[in-house]
């Protein structure tokens, strides 16, 4: 009998679509992966002929790796109970800057505009909920440079 829950199942997916559209959409990930876009695709899909189809774990490294984020890993090992911690050697190298200071305002405000433009007609649809998801990753990911920068003593 299986463990894993439908609800945690779609949280994979929920990071597999996350992880392509951070590395450029599900069509920049085929010559990097065993599989081709339509099979990508079920791996992101809610559709419930297609809701035991989960991207296996080297396609979810490979994805991770073209997203510059391991937004899928981060899920499987939120499943487990367990997050994910830079390794020393992939941590971002220097001081803190300025430029890190824009990036994550820029970020954040990309953020802000993808909330504020969805609620303009006053609810939220599925474009605009992938729309926000997507900057608020990015505005996670300038923000983890920052953190990691510090907890290396960069400040």
């Amino acid at each position: 009998m299986r463990t894993i829950s439908e609800i945690e199942i779609r949280s994979i997916k929920s990071a597999t679509e996350a992880s392509y559209t951070l590395g450029g959409g599900v069509t920049a990930f085929p010559e990097l992966t065993r599989v081709n876009v339509s099979t990508l695709s079920k791996y992101a899909s809610f559709n419930d002929d297609l809701k035991e189809s989960v991207i296996p774990c080297d396609v979810a490294i490979e994805a991770d790796r073209r997203a510059k984020s391991p937004a899928i890993v981060s899920a499987m090992a939120r499943l487990l109970g367990y997050r994910l911690v830079p390794d020393q050697a992939e941590q971002i190298d220097g001081p803190i800057t300025e430029h890190d200071a824009h990036r994550v305002l820029s970020e954040s405000m990309d953020l802000s505009k993808a909330i504020l433009n969805a609620l303009l007609d006053n609810r939220i649809d599925a474009l605009e909920r992938k729309q926000i998801a997507r900057e608020g990753r990015e505005a996670l990911r300038a923000i983890e440079q920052v953190l990691v920068k510090l907890e290396e003593g960069g400040a």
